[in-house]
């Protein structure tokens, strides 16, 4: 029996209702997933413009310079050499700047291909345990290296005394620091240290995708500017910009290993999503280091409430964090998975994760709602909403109603981007309505 086949139209119609209940859904509920974030607005408009389809292969600063054999993107060059790459540049004060990985991920895989030295070589990365990246060890071996574990003391602290003795014995041509699971942020500054000393030709590479957003904005400190030579990050996680990925070293020398290997690597690099990256730096440069401090305060004011509604978090010793995370360790649900279920219903979506370095447990993040608009003042009123659905004390219909009014309200939303006027505000309106009359046509 042949099933019939729906038309082009009917399932057009599907997908946009499909589109329709996720929006009106996500404009009640609240993110509380460290690894996610919301552009504003603006920031979305290059993915529905004309650009989203076209190529950028000239990276010149004048779009007269270069051959253009893609030349359809020349036009619009200017958001990626003129904005994206300058303000990425200027914030991380870096020499070069790499926009054309697709994801953190992706940039992992760039890095280690370009600094990882030649196949067989060894490369030290973070323990799970610690914190590091469930990938790196693998991708490092499926691209012909060694990989080896860093000492470690505790969760987040390297073991200093032993670094030494370690970069000796395993001379490793890269070291990849893969913090992913973080509550503090790991100090480079006596890896960086013993890697000089040693007079060896490691290369030293932080991964900061989860807490990108808090060292542009100065809360956390620069890997940089601690002596590694070079970052990378994806850029939607506590920075509020598209899903993406780049990489920032700290001599043109260390940035050319990387261009070297591109071509390789990848070819297009999603120009709409760097477009959308400089329109969200440009929102978030001026007032940075509030809103970085901002989500800071917020989780650890979130933590402090829910461990006085009875919750478990680790990080008690220092205030229950020093990023945008938060681990519960223990709810008023016997599992981590079966309270996430509840909160969801609640209106609050949050991770549940069995790899974090104290177990299964509930990661959470303040980045997203702080970068809406929630503040200090609203935590407790959060805490009260996620605990009465954990312990099932009122309805989860009733909590999500509180949920979508705890939500700030277009007059408060992106309190931290700056506010269009005048001209400016003309001109971007413009803008708008020249796309949408195209998606509408």
């Amino acid at each position: 029996m042949t099933l019939p086949v729906p038309s082009g139209a009917d399932l057009l119609t599907r997908s946009l209702d499909v589109l329709r209940t996720h929006q009106e859904r996500s404009e009640r509920t609240l993110s509380l997933i460290p690894a996610e974030n919301i552009m504003t607005p603006l920031a979305r408009l290059p993915f529905l413009a004309d650009l989203a389809a076209r190529y950028m292969f000239d990276e010149h600063t004048d779009p007269a310079v270069g051959d253009w054999r893609f030349p359809a993107g020349k036009e619009a060059a200017w958001l990626e050499t003129g904005l994206t790459v300058p303000l990425l540049r200027h914030l991380t004060g870096a020499a070069t700047v790499n926009v054309r990985p697709l994801s953190g991920l992706h940039a992992m895989q760039m890095v280690l291909a370009g600094l990882g030295g030649p196949p067989g070589s060894t490369i030290a990365c973070l323990a799970p345990g610690q914190g590091g990246h469930y990938a790196t060890a693998d991708i490092a071996r499926q691209l012909g290296y060694t990989p080896v574990h860093l000492p470690g003391r505790g969760m987040h602290n390297l073991d200093t005394k032993e670094l030494a003795g370690f970069l000796s014995k395993h001379r490793p041509s890269l070291v990849y620091v893969d913090q992913c699971h973080a509550l503090t942020s790991l100090d480079v500054t006596p890896l960086a240290d013993a890697i000089k000393y040693g007079g060896l030709p490691t290369v030293l590479h932080v991964d900061i995708s989860h807490t990108l957003g808090l060292v542009l904005g100065g809360a956390l400190p620069n890997p940089l500017a601690c002596g590694a030579d070079s970052l990378s990050a994806s850029t939607h996680k506590s920075f509020p910009g598209p899903q993406k990925g780049i990489i920032a070293t700290r001599t043109a020398a260390t940035g050319q290993r990387i261009t070297q290997i591109q071509p390789r690597a990848v070819s297009n690099h999603h120009f709409a999503a760097v477009a959308a990256l400089g329109l969200s730096l440009a929102a978030f440069a001026d007032r940075a280091g509030t809103y970085a401090q901002a989500v800071i305060a917020n989780a650890r004011m979130l933590g402090k409430e829910l461990a006085h509604s009875g919750w478990s978090l680790a990080g008690s010793e220092f205030g229950y964090t020093r990023t945008h995370q938060l681990w519960v360790t223990h709810t008023p649900q016997p599992t981590a998975r079966a309270a996430a279920a509840r909160l969801y219903e609640a209106g609050l979506h949050v991770n549940w994760l069995t790899d974090l370095p104290v177990g299964p447990a509930l990661r959470l993040g303040l980045a997203e709602a702080t970068w809406l608009g929630l503040g200090a003042q609203d935590m407790r009123r959060l805490a009260q909403i996620m605990t009465a659905a954990a312990d099932e004390s009122v309805p989860l219909s009733e909590l999500a109603d509180r949920t979508a009014a705890l939500r700030p309200g277009p007059g408060r939303r992106y309190p931290f981007a700056p506010r269009l006027e005048g001209d400016a505000a003309r001109t971007a309106g413009a803008g708008v309505q020249a796309v949408l009359a195209e998606v509408t046509s």
